[in-house]
């Protein structure tokens, strides 16, 4: 009889999710739900709230390594991979709003680059470098994973960089790395990393358009040295001070003008 009980439970939480929507459940039900579609004929609640423990949030739950996930009991391969495809997937979404009706992707504001930065490595739990080569035009030709480090580092290799950039012809490189902590604020050797990366593609005839250092839903523009927020509809900024004082001013309203205005060359 247990399988009926839990056949029983498990419709009633999908008749609730058809009826009222995702925003009438909270975290751990929403990963009881999603979890009946890999796991069968067994109850999902204690290994939802199991999985949440552990990664801390929905959000950690799906951007979690598969070999992580496993680790949890009751969490095979074909349900981490089932889980990790949830948060693979809503990152691909993300990235698809920045492309035109061609598909094309451009980049050519700190503004539009901050929104690329976040949705791009803002889900990701480790520390990781990567080389996005733009065109003439500024659009995107291809996004390269150069590193992927702990949970607190990723190295910056500017040759890699700049072998990078000659690889895929690149006019220029946005150089994008994340800050799992969820703080963007970039640290002196974030600072050094991108002159010897400026260098770098300066000796190939190529641009450093901008460093951005992601952290939650902002991104450090080293070309404005402010804060880019891009939760919202509307770009909000700061200044390293404003950030960490979590304070707007006239200063920041001016700036937001400038993230606007398209990068140099």
């Amino acid at each position: 009889m247990p399988d009926s009980i839990h056949s029983g439970h498990r419709e009633r939480i999908r008749e609730q999710y058809v009826k009222d929507g995702a925003e009438s459940f909270r975290d751990h039900q929403f990963l009881e739900l999603l979890l009946t579609y890999a796991i069968p004929r067994r109850d999902t609640n204690a290994l939802s709230h199991l999985l949440l423990e552990r990664f801390g949030s929905l959000e950690g739950v799906l951007t979690a390594d598969i070999a992580q996930l496993t680790l949890v009991d009751g969490v095979g391969e074909n349900t981490a991979v089932f889980l990790r495809m949830q948060g693979d997937l809503f990152r691909r979404l993300l990235l698809r709003r920045a492309e035109d009706r061609h598909g094309r992707i451009r980049l050519n504001t700190p503004a539009a680059a901050a929104r690329y930065a976040v949705a791009l490595l803002s889900l990701s739990e480790y520390e990781t470098v990567c080389a996005v080569s733009l065109n003439a035009k500024k659009e995107v030709v291809f996004c390269d994973t150069l590193q992927r480090g702990s949970l607190t580092e990723a190295q910056i290799y500017p040759r890699a960089v700049a072998e990078t950039a000659l690889l895929r012809r690149a006019h220029g490189v946005l150089l994008i790395h994340n800050h799992p902590s969820g703080d963007p604020t970039p640290s002196e050797e974030d600072a050094e990393a991108t002159q010897a990366v400026q260098a770098a593609l300066e000796s190939i005839g190529a641009h450093l358009f901008d460093h951005l250092v992601v952290g939650g839903s902002c991104a450090f523009s080293f070309s404005m040295h402010a804060v880019i927020g891009v939760g919202g509809k509307q770009a909000d900024v700061f200044s390293p001070e404003e950030y960490k004082a979590r304070r707007a001013s006239p200063a920041a309203q001016r700036d937001l003008l400038r993230v606007m205005e398209p990068y140099d060359q």
